[in-house]
């Protein structure tokens, strides 16, 4: 089946909305990059001081590793002033709330829904979403430039899309929103889910090499205390699991697909202007639902602090 002529692409969405979206992005990849290093330091601490455990009292190489294990206590310490300090998560929280708000706007305007309805000139819808844009940036609790791509708020495509028919904006609404969602969250359940099991596995794995470490060092048969690196390890892996959150995602993702499949269904009975609204306030509150719990399950989240060693 051919795509609608006036689907809405990403360069097609509001300068606010893309600028927010790359803010969101920036702030993901520099929070995660800064929790990784983290939880690698605190990793390496555990291996200097088991090391140092095992080598000769007064010896050169013990004092090695007594500093060795220092730094990467002292790496660790940074890595969470700088975590504290600029606060990477909340430019990636906030950002993607007003990227989504944005999207939702941007989808209404164009397909002519509440609050942007056929029934109301151009030039006002026009007045109206570049006041609701300037109240979702101004409610945004993170202070931000969003205007990284440009000041262009509504596209020629979004103006186009907003003149079309009724079943082209239907057709259009569908394929590059519903249809576009729908695929996203269920690609994404399914790769939560790919990459929850294979991180249980790698935890597993280490703590059957746990089990093992200390049975040869019950049975005599090493003199290496091989445990407190594995259960750093161990502690490590569970603290990125509990960040990345696989398990809520897949899971979250997986019912939102649901739901939109079962949105997308109900379109077969919107043919008149009278109920398209109604349906499309529906769909993007269905979408919404899930930024909402997303943006609630990750301010809940903060890595946890206790695991040191």
């Amino acid at each position: 089946m051919a795509q609608p002529e006036h689907v809405l692409l990403p360069e097609d969405l509001p300068a606010v909305q893309r600028s927010a979206d790359a803010a969101s992005m920036e702030g993901q990849k520099s929070y995660l990059r800064w929790t990784r290093c983290r939880l690698y330091f605190v990793v390496g601490a555990a291996v200097a001081g088991t090391l140092t455990a095992t080598a000769d009292q007064g010896s050169g190489g013990r004092q090695s590793l007594i500093i060795l294990s220092l730094i990467f206590f002292l790496m660790a310490f940074a890595t969470e002033i700088v975590l504290l300090s600029s606060r990477p998560e909340e430019a990636w929280y906030h950002g993607r709330a007003v990227a989504e708000s944005a999207k939702t706007l941007a989808w209404k305007f164009a397909v002519c829904a509440d609050p942007f309805p056929q029934s109301i000139s151009t030039e006002e819808a026009e007045r109206l979403l570049n006041r609701q844009l300037s109240d979702i940036v101004a409610e945004s609790p993170l202070l931000a430039d969003y205007s990284s791509t440009g000041t262009e708020q509504i596209s020629d495509k979004m103006r186009a899309l907003r003149i079309d028919e009724l079943h082209e904006r239907k057709e259009s609404y569908l394929a590059g929103r519903i249809d576009d969602q729908r695929l996203w969250y269920s690609k994404s359940s399914k790769r939560n889910e790919k990459k929850s099991f294979q991180w249980r596995c790698v935890l597993l794995g280490l703590e059957v090499l746990g089990a093992s470490a200390a049975l040869l060092l019950l049975v005599e048969a090493t003199s290496i205390e091989f445990g407190s690196v594995l259960a750093a390890c161990v502690a490590a892996g569970g603290a990125w699991i509990e960040v990345k959150q696989y398990d809520n995602l897949a899971s979250a993702y997986a019912l939102t697909a649901t739901e939109l499949a079962l949105v997308r269904s109900a379109a077969g009975q919107v043919n008149e202007e009278s109920d398209w609204s109604a349906y499309v306030s529906s769909a993007e509150q269905a979408i919404s639902r899930e930024h909402t719990m997303w943006l609630a399950r990750r301010m809940r989240t903060r890595l946890p602090r206790g695991n040191r060693s």
